[in-house]
């Protein structure tokens, strides 16, 4: 929590890239607050930000998992309650994708995008506190997933082509919506090992990433 009350603050809102999962622990390893990407980040900001972690492993941008047992995956539907229970809120961070195009989601990179501009209409008609406006959106094209890494070959059959088509869309809708946009993908990526997950080092290239990104004159002002 942090404690100045002048603190901007930013909602980190995604998967199990934003925050926790090892590769290749299957969920059963979490970084700690010294290796993964929002905690990074907090600690470069120093106490002029405030960083909220909102992660689920799984999560989409619009559509339910099929599973039973992966409940409450649909980020559109979860997403009203992360903005008002979080409010004020003066910025987003959106990066998601990655789960829409499972194989067994069959979803194209179109509709993931689609997805996407749902998200950001529901941060931007979002509730607001008096004297708040709406926060600030910053959408980031989530790390390309190599599908022919041991864990990714699992469920992300033709994965690849559709993440690299997300670098495309997401930068066409970015600029649609008038929102920030950010295209980390050639400066980090996933462990060669497990094909969708970010590593310790990855984590802090990203943190560095968006550090720049939010220090720039047009976001901070």
């Amino acid at each position: 929590m942090q404690t100045n009350p002048a603190a901007k603050r930013i909602l980190c809102y995604g998967d199990s890239n934003t925050r926790w999962r090892v590769p290749l622990w299957m969920g059963l390893k979490r970084y700690d607050a010294s290796n993964r990407r929002p905690a990074i980040l907090q600690e470069m900001l120093w106490d002029h930000y405030e960083i909220i972690e909102e992660w689920l492993w799984g999560r989409t941008t619009m559509f339910d998992d099929p599973r039973p047992e992966f409940p409450e995956r649909n980020g559109l539907k979860t997403l009203p309650i992360m903005l008002e229970s979080n409010l004020p809120l003066d910025y987003v961070i959106l990066m998601l994708g990655t789960t829409d195009t499972k194989e067994m989601m069959d979803i194209s990179s179109e509709a993931t995008t689609e997805g996407m501009r749902k998200l950001i209409q529901t941060i931007k008609w979002s509730k607001v506190l008096e004297w708040t406006s709406a926060p600030k959106i910053l959408l980031v094209v989530p790390p390309i997933v190599q599908e022919t890494a041991d864990f990714a070959s699992k469920l992300f059959k033709g994965w690849t082509e559709k993440a690299n088509k997300l670098v495309e869309t997401y930068a066409t809708l970015a600029q649609k919506e008038q929102i920030l946009f950010c295209d980390p993908t050639k400066e980090v990526s996933v462990d060669d090992h497990d094909g969708v997950h970010i590593d310790a080092a990855n984590h802090k290239k990203l943190a560095e990433i968006l550090f720049n990104k939010i220090t720039e004159e047009k976001w901070s002002s």
